[in-house]
Parts: C-alpha cells; structure tokens; sequence
C-alpha cells in the first residue's frame, strides 16, 4: 500500500520532546506520532474531544498517586460483596470490555498497583493475597482478568496476570510504583 504523506508544522522543540519520548519507548518518532494520532482518531471517533480526554488522564494519574482508584459502585454498596461475588462481577465485566474492545490490562495493571494488592513482573502482575475490602478488589480484579481473556494463573494464594505491553521494549514497566 503506497501512503500519501502530509507535512505538519510542529515546533523544534516540542519535536525534540517527543523523539525523545518514542526513543524511551523503544519508537521510531514517526511510529509514535502514528499511534498516538490513531489514537486521538479512535477517542474523536467515540464523540470526545481528544485534548480533553488527556487532561482528564493527567487529573487522574495525579489522583492514583495520592491514593485515589477507580472502583465499581457495585463494590462500595451498603454491604460489601463477598470475594466470591466480586470475582463473578469482575468476570461478567470483563467479558463485557472484551467484547467492547477494551483492554483490561491496563485497568487490572494500575489498580491493584495503586492499591497495594499488585506486584509488578516484567510480563505480568502479581495479586497478592490481601484482606477486607483489598481482598474484595483483589477478587475483582481476577475475575476482571478471567472474564477479558488475559493469562490468569493461580500460584498458592498469589493470583498471577499476564498484562500486555504495547509499545515498549521487553523489561519495561508502563506504571510507576
């Protein structure tokens, strides 16, 4: 397939940044400005304006680092669900995303490091056996794993995920701890 090409006019420096940037993820510069605009494409595609949609992300990995996680309202109800039934939730929740489109790596990945349940591998994300409402997150987040289809083991108590890397070189961790 022969591409037509198109000359966009960016700043030096804000060009510098984002080599810079792709060279850190292991990209070519022009293969990250193709994902990152496919991207903004996909959201545009969805009805949200794309610029928004990354100051909303900025607020909320702010958030994450003070503490702040995205939890299902069923799981915060009056009485907290059993583990059990929070892994059926997580389960009919994932397959839900999956059949969306929507890749639950990433969700399993920052929650359950932004709540101290999960431990980073290189490939995968280690759910460590917790209590109370952690333990009910935990559970969650297994079922949320089963249900998208992403390798889920069982290690003693430990629950181990395979998360997906997109776009960065083996070894590399997308989340800060």
């Amino acid at each position: 397939m022969v591409r037509s090409r198109r000359t966009v006019g960016l700043d030096l420096e804000l060009v510098e940044e984002l080599k810079s940037i792709a060279g850190s993820r292991g990209m070519s510069l022009t293969g990250y400005l193709r994902r990152l605009l496919g991207e903004v494409a996909e959201v545009e595609r969805m009805g949200y304006f794309a610029p928004d949609v990354l100051r909303e992300k900025r607020v909320e990995l702010v958030l994450s680092r003070l503490g702040f996680a995205y939890v299902p309202l069923d799981l915060l109800g009056g009485q907290s669900p059993s583990p059990e039934a929070a892994e059926a939730y997580g389960e009919r929740l994932g397959a839900t995303l999956r059949e969306l489109g929507v890749s639950c790596g990433e969700l399993v990945e920052r929650l359950s490091l932004s709540n101290g349940i999960g431990v980073p591998r290189e490939d995968s994300i280690i759910l460590v056996p917790s209590s109370g409402p952690k333990e009910v997150l935990r559970r969650f987040l297994a079922g949320l794993a089963r249900g998208a289809s992403l390798g889920v083991s069982a290690v003693g108590d430990l629950v181990v995920v395979r998360v997906p890397r997109y776009g960065l070189p083996p070894g590399t961790l997308r989340t800060q701890v």
